[in-house]
């Protein structure tokens, strides 16, 4: 699996479970050494491209993708610039 973290300090819910926990479920059987930033963002993209919150995305030069979810929860996906 690609290399992901999950980070919930800012979700509005404050469930056990965020969007961001079930969109890393987008880099099951990805390589984390072939990954780039737009791969990473097309598999997020394809799947929950309605609940991302676009203005906060970004991409982290050298790191990878930091996507920004509605409920304020982020996933960050370590990815190369190609």
């Amino acid at each position: 699996m690609a290399r992901t973290h999950v980070d919930v300090t800012a979700e509005i819910f404050r469930s056990t479970t965020s969007i961001a926990h079930l969109a890393q479920f987008a880099f099951d059987g990805e390589d984390s050494e072939k990954m780039t930033v737009e791969y990473a963002m097309s598999l997020i993209e394809r799947n929950w491209s309605f609940e991302i919150d676009h203005a906060k995305t970004q991409i982290e030069c050298g790191v990878g993708v930091r996507v920004a979810f509605k409920d304020g929860s982020v996933l960050r996906v370590g990815a190369w610039a190609d």
